[in-house]
């Protein structure tokens, strides 16, 4: 049986994926709100107009709806609190306007890409991809909602909760260590990453494997102190090491809440779980090495 692939949502994630998909799937199908047609077409993308928050436009996946047998990738991140269209209206709304269409579709499996952002333990704890999610803000609410109405669709639907993604044109902190931004709150609170190839492998690894969990986690099984991530940052940017505020001053400089700066999020989160169900291995586990091939050092003088 011939099985095609769908990507809702060819952004930053999506548009690496689709070349892979190319080299395996007869045909690839990928959503774009109209802006990069021409785009996801020069790639071999099949391009479809679809905006997650506007049901009317589901209609143009008919030609996905219609394959003999469906791969589905749903790549859309939920956007910032407080934007339009709302986070609520992407995440809840996008996904079950799609799991409706998709009733209609032979679908062999389909994998969301969630955030590790509901686990919003604060103790640097080990977590792996069986640990219950503990949310500590709206939005991580709201994504661990989305993951529910997701899952709820059948045996098929399977989430991957990545850590933070980065890697070419996406450096986390770039921008904050370049305009001198301090490190505000715990600077020994731990970092979770994942390089975006290493996460385009894990959505074909579960899409693949014999038996991947209904859940799994996507992180380089490294997780790194804040202080250092920025400092290492910093020193490959040639530019000094970022300041350290407290709590109770940052809150006092900058109108921010204590309270929730005491919050922060830090966690361990561990792979290995994911890694033997699915039998993916991160091949970017030094997030040093990483960054020195995406960041050009300074000449000297």
């Amino acid at each position: 049986m011939a099985v095609s692939a769908l990507i809702i949502g060819c952004g930053y994630l999506g548009a690496r994926l689709a070349p892979r998909l190319i080299e395996r799937r007869p045909t690839v199908y990928g959503t774009t709100r109209g802006g990069r047609v021409a785009e996801l077409a020069a790639l071999g993308v099949r391009p479809l107009i679809v905006s997650v928050t506007q049901p009317v436009t589901f209609a143009a996946l008919r030609p996905a709806i219609e394959a003999e047998s469906l791969d589905v990738y749903y790549l859309v991140p939920p956007g910032r609190m407080g934007a339009s269209p709302s986070p609520r209206q992407v995440v809840i709304g996008g996904v079950a306007h799609l799991v409706k269409q998709l009733r209609h579709a032979n679908v062999r499996r389909a994998v969301l890409a969630s955030s590790s952002a509901v686990y919003g333990q604060t103790d640097g704890r080990r977590i792996d991809a069986d640990t219950p999610p503990e949310p500590a803000g709206d939005r991580a609410r709201l994504l661990l909602e989305g993951e529910r109405l997701w899952l709820n669709a059948g045996e098929p639907y399977h989430v991957i909760r990545f850590a933070g993604l980065y890697g070419p044109q996406r450096v986390i902190g770039l921008r904050a260590v370049a305009d001198g931004s301090p490190i505000v709150g715990n600077p020994d609170a731990l970092l979770n990453l994942i390089h975006v190839d290493d996460a385009v492998d894990l959505l074909l690894a579960v899409m693949d494997s014999p038996s991947p969990a209904r859940i799994e986690l996507g992180c380089d099984g490294r997780p790194v102190a804040r202080r250092d991530y920025y400092t290492h940052l910093a020193q490959r940017m040639g530019l000094p090491a970022p300041a350290i505020v407290n709590h109770a001053d940052a809150a006092a400089r900058f109108g921010l809440s204590a309270q929730r700066l005491a919050r922060t999020s830090s966690k361990s989160l561990d792979n290995i779980l994911t890694c033997r169900r699915t039998g993916w291995r991160p091949r970017h586990t030094d997030y040093r090495a990483a960054l020195d091939t995406l960041i050009q050092r300074p000449a000297p003088g």
